[in-house]
């Protein structure tokens, strides 16, 4: 049996709140944006945190949460934002960073808190300081 979604937790909705957030009117450049995100965010997570996780996201995002399939990768913030931007429409570090903090401010707003406290407790702490800091 499936749940159903929450009210309002659409694709559409959250790509509004990334939009708000970033400044950007462009649907296309914010999925991408959102995807590349969270598809970089997955390699960093164990694969039990990334299912609690899921419900938090649009089913549209959910795929993008195990599109890696492998053991979690430790990185650094600057090989998050390169990955990131490498997927976007613009390699200007400073500049990706604010975006991508913007994706992560929604995916705080959107996951319950002990979901949220999990994942930025698997995080290195620079990567944890942009959840922390995100607007």
């Amino acid at each position: 049996m499936t749940r159903p979604e929450p009210v309002g937790r659409t694709m559409t909705a959250f790509e509004e709140q990334v939009g708000q957030r970033t400044g950007l009117s462009d649907t296309t450049e914010i999925e991408r944006l959102t995807r590349a995100t969270i598809r970089a965010l997955s390699e960093r997570l164990a694969a039990g945190q990334l299912n609690d996780l899921e419900p938090a996201l649009p089913p549209e995002l959910r795929e993008e949460l195990h599109s890696f399939g492998g053991q979690a990768v430790s990185f650094d913030k600057e090989t998050f934002l390169d990955q990131v931007s490498g997927e976007i429409d613009t390699v200007d570090v400073d500049e990706v960073e604010r975006r991508v903090s913007a994706v992560l401010g929604v995916l705080l707003a959107w996951a319950p808190g002990e979901e949220i406290e999990d994942t930025i407790a698997q995080l290195p702490p620079d990567l944890a300081e942009m959840f922390r800091g995100a607007p």
